[in-house]
């Protein structure tokens, strides 16, 4: 049994892939207070919170798979662990002086997020390192090691802290207060053992150490220091979390998801929380993904709206570690471990509707969250964009979650009518600009993800779901020209579904800086080989068999001269390659310009190993007619300005072969579906919603 637990602002939703493959779901009220409440009563519900708990009777392959808000959320807020910032003498200021980019260009008085170690907390040694020879004109013998081409090999120590010295470090950093500790040198990636020297001096404070070079051995030392340093912080916060669960959770039955998708052990997660900042979202598009996969769909680009935020991603089969990015800013802080390409504004079903001083709605990014929620929830004052679709009858008013919550009505109301006289219109027309307000954020966010990324909105369809993702779906694939968009089976629990599927995932990467033809393709693979092997050791001492991982490797490569790179798949004629796909990214290529080879990547994967998916009710085959079912309701609501009786349909009742037209609604036990006028609504292999233009 596997069982995902997605902790989102407004619920907390489950899903559970039994030993038959069945699927059952859960959905429970978040407690942002402590979010391990709403995960203990989600599995209550569920009946399994005995079965996970220390002494229950789960079996050694029987997991949990978390992905939780509690790292993102602390820094977000800035309630972190006090760090003590270990570095070399002169350096110390470095992760304020940044790469002085402008993030804001227009911005008259642009703010900079605030460092998250003050500089009294900064401590310097005196320690250099220098290499041996400069890095293009390394050698190809040094291709036996990986990252040997700046490895200990290729680097000097020319000055090594004393021990007099650190006894003063030890000293300095017990009196500062610091929780935890950040160790960032220069040149360390070449070498760990430079900063495991400096842990094991201080090891005897007792406070958490994160050495940059074990975390991330990449060079750039800013992203590395900063990565280093957002670990640093969180490791107080969620080993507390993690503490608190396991009082309750057997942790050998625990895994957290990670942001490039795969999944952490809990005592991995506690040492390295920074790779599991973005778990909740990753979730999700790995559900969604699976979901294409069963339409029949190749390329997608996805839109999960939750409460708080909507995250938008794409995916493409087979992209694994090619698909990841490391150039992620968290809270204005670069994190540079492996992370799906997410990209996320603060809309949600929770956003709150505001009208500025100059009569200018907004939506978001303050939410309501689960305390005190939305209006129609019985306990906000202020309207959501939940509250907008109650308003206008696109979601229903007594069937709320399959009639487990009864929704204010009346309230919403109120509160639009208050919205509307502060716009000057009616409270109809104020819950539509409310919704299309929204929906402009949502178009925007998907063109970050297709059009600036180089891809072909009309050519990449959309898998829409979380709570509100189906009451857009139809819209926002018609704004931006897509073909069409899936509403994947139980949308409102996907993220956790997909979580239930994860497999456990290691990742590792060296940085090499060699010109990629001072490296044969023999010597490429045998240094990837080694890399692969490190990433094997970890899942195997996580306890997966050795026989059955399974490896991915990859090269970052640039042009001489760039300052970023581009992940390829290692090939014969990966050179060739490149070009190609500069010239897709960017629009040109040098076809004569050296080409370097920066890191190599390998990924070592267990898979989830859980039973199938349930499989569809009817033959996946394609049908020989249509089949127009019934409704079960009719509801007043409003579509494009126009109020008009809608026909209702269960999703449940829907079968391979139905057929539903606009304007109609689709309902479920976690979202509702809008089927807009003018759009078709069918259902696909693996019992998903395709939307269409008639």
């Amino acid at each position: 049994m596997r069982v995902g637990i997605d902790t989102g602002g407004t619920f907390t939703d489950l899903a559970v892939l039994g030993e038959d493959g069945q699927v059952h779901i859960g959905k429970v009220p978040s407690t942002p207070d402590d979010p391990g409440r709403a995960l203990l009563a989600g599995l209550e519900s569920l009946g399994l919170a005995g079965r996970f708990r220390v002494g229950g009777d789960a079996g050694d392959r029987d997991k949990v798979v978390h992905g939780t808000t509690v790292a993102l959320n602390a820094l977000l807020t800035g309630r972190l662990g006090r760090v003590a910032l270990v570095t070399n003498e002169g350096f110390r200021d470095l992760i304020e002086i940044g790469r002085q980019d402008r993030p804001e260009l227009y911005a008259l008085e642009p703010e900079k997020p605030a460092a998250l170690v003050p500089r009294e907390r900064r401590f310097e040694v005196p320690q250099r390192s220098w290499p041996t020879e400069p890095p293009h004109q390394v050698a190809a013998e040094h291709a036996g090691g990986v990252g040997a081409a700046l490895g200990s090999s290729a680097l000097v120590e020319v000055r090594a802290p004393s021990d007099a010295e650190l006894a003063r470090l030890r000293g300095a950093v017990a009196a500062s207060g610091a929780e935890s500790i950040a160790v960032c040198l220069l040149h360390s990636y070449a070498d760990p053992s430079i900063e495991r020297r400096i842990a094991e001096a201080l090891a005897p404070l007792g406070l958490p150490i994160t050495c940059s070079a074990e975390l991330l051995p990449a060079y750039r030392e800013h992203e590395r220091t900063s990565t280093a340093l957002v670990n640093a912080a969180l490791v107080p916060v969620v080993r507390q979390y993690l503490a608190r669960l396991a009082r309750e959770l057997d942790p050998r039955h625990l895994e957290l998801l990670q942001s490039a998708g795969g999944t952490l052990g809990a005592a991995r997660a506690a040492d390295e929380p920074a790779r599991i900042l973005l778990s909740g979202p990753a979730g999700g598009v790995i559900g969604a993904g699976a979901a294409a996969r069963e339409a029949g769909l190749g390329a997608v680009v996805t839109l999960d709206m939750g409460g708080t935020s909507t995250d938008v991603a794409f995916h493409a089969p087979g992209a694994g570690l090619a698909g990841a990015v490391d150039d992620v800013k968290v809270a204005g802080h670069p994190v540079a471990l492996p992370t799906l390409d997410l990209y996320t504004i603060g809309c949600g079903g929770g956003s709150l509707a505001r009208v500025d001083a100059a009569g200018v709605l907004h939506v978001g990014p303050e939410s309501a969250g689960a305390d005190p929620g939305p209006v129609c929830y019985g306990r906000g004052t202020e309207p959501t964009v939940t509250d907008a679709e109650v308003h206008l009858g696109h979601v229903a008013t007594g069937g709320f979650l399959g009639g487990e919550l009864a929704l204010d009505v009346g309230a919403v109301a109120r509160a639009f009518e208050r919205l509307g006289a502060r716009l000057g219109v009616s409270s109809t027309a104020a819950a539509e600009a409310v919704v299309d307000v929204a929906r402009a954020g949502m178009r925007r966010a998907l063109g970050v993800m297709t059009m600036q990324r180089g891809r072909d909105p009309r050519r990449t369809p959309l898998v829409a779901f979380g709570g509100g993702g189906g009451l857009h779906a139809a819209a926002l694939a018609e704004a931006i020209g897509c073909e069409g968009a899936l509403v994947p089976q139980h949308p409102g629990v996907l993220s956790a579904w997909g979580m239930a599927h994860a497999d456990a995932l290691a990742d590792r990467v060296q940085t090499v800086l060699v010109p990629l033809q001072a490296w044969s393709r023999r010597a490429r693979a045998e240094a990837l080989q080694a890399l692969a092997e490190l990433a094997a050791e970890e899942l195997v001492a996580a306890g997966h068999g050795r026989q059955a991982l399974t490896f991915e490797t990859s090269l970052s490569l640039r042009y001489r001269g760039q300052s970023f790179e581009l992940p390829l798949a290692d090939t014969d004629d990966v050179a060739a390659r490149f070009h190609a796909a500069h010239e897709e990214r960017y629009g040109w290529r040098l076809a004569d310009h050296p080409i370097d080879l920066v890191h190599l990547r390998a990924r070592a994967i267990a898979r989830a190993g859980h039973g199938a998916s349930a499989a569809p009710k009817t033959p996946t085959s394609a049908p020989s007619r249509l089949e127009c079912p019934r409704p079960v309701r009719e509801r007043s609501a409003v579509f494009r300005g126009v109020r008009a009786t809608i026909p209702v349909f269960d999703r449940a009742a829907l079968t391979r072969g139905s057929e539903v037209l606009g304007p109609a609604i689709i309902e479920e036990f976690t979202a509702t579906t809008l089927v807009p006028p003018g759009t078709r609504a069918t259902l696909t292999n693996g019992a998903h919603l395709w939307l269409t233009a008639i």
